[in-house]
């Protein structure tokens, strides 16, 4: 799912009343995809793209924001494992309607909630292996998100999208395609902090925390990838070297050595992720 962030959302606080932004463009897209021993394929488009939004301040700290977009999104290629590998696909439009709150807690915090309803065409694999248009996609959902330091020496980014993807169409109706997208959680969930040492200057401590409810792995939703928790952690400490910036950085991903799949683009398509991997380095800036 593609969110566009809505810029009345993250402004700078507010002043006066409100604000109201409107945008219209026409865009001339063309894609062309050459193969060894293979006539050149291409596609094109040229539609009006248009914006509005806008934002009503209720108080030097709280705004509440509203827009609708309609946008245009590079779609690729069919991917390898379909019958049509590499056919160029369409560029697709796309719309956004979003809506929501926007809290300024602190000079250096602010929280944001909204609603959103994004609607795309759907792309997948059907019952004969080719990457085709099955339908359309609608992904509703709220989102929150947590932003800022919270402390002189903590700093947080955290974010939670609470999803209720559809697929809608006739292959749909007709039983052929399952009503979940491929791909696509009901929760997904982000916590990054980062710690500043007050006893060693220099040296901050910092972790990653994602969260993925189980996500449909086939166009026919039989099935599916499991619920998965990753967390990563690591350290930075910044010195001088020979009178230049320097920083030595040791991460550690995926902490807790979780096994699972991620998807590669097409409906039955996985690979195997990565488990606990660690990773030393130095900088330094000339």
């Amino acid at each position: 799912m593609t969110r566009v962030a809505s810029s009345v959302a993250q402004d700078t606080p507010p002043r006066g009343v409100g604000e109201l932004s409107v945008g219209l463009q026409r865009t001339d897209y063309r894609k062309a995809v050459e193969r060894p021993g293979i006539p050149e394929a291409e596609t094109q488009s040229d539609p009006w793209l248009y914006s509005v939004a806008g934002a009503i301040y209720l108080s030097d700290e709280i705004a509440i924001y509203g827009g609708y977009t309609r946008g245009l999104e590079e779609s690729g290629v069919a991917p390898s494992s379909a019958a049509n590998r590499d056919e160029p696909l369409p560029a697709i439009l796309t719309s956004q309607r979003d809506a929501g709150l926007r809290w300024a807690i602190t000079p250096d915090l602010r929280a944001v909630l909204g609603l959103f309803d994004v609607r795309k065409p759907y792309f997948q694999l059907d019952t004969d292996n080719v990457f085709r248009l099955l339908g359309e996609q609608r992904h509703r959902g709220i989102e929150f998100s947590l932003s800022g330091q919270i402390s002189p020496l903590l700093s947080v980014v955290a974010g939670l999208v609470l999803l209720r993807p559809r697929v809608r169409g006739a292959d749909v109706d007709a039983g052929l395609v399952g009503q979940l997208p491929v791909g696509q959680p009901a929760r997904n969930v982000q916590i990054n902090a980062d710690w500043q040492l007050p006893w060693l200057d220099g040296l901050s401590l910092d972790m990653g925390i994602t969260h993925l409810s189980r996500r449909a792995a086939t166009r026919d939703n039989i099935v599916f990838l499991p619920a998965r928790t990753q967390i990563n952690i690591g350290g930075r400490y910044r010195f001088d070297l020979g009178g230049r910036p320097a920083a030595v950085r040791l991460a550690i991903s995926n902490l807790t050595d979780e096994y699972g799949f991620d998807l590669r683009g097409a409906s039955g398509s996985y690979d195997i992720i990565d488990g606990r991997v660690a990773r030393l380095s130095l900088s330094v800036d000339f």
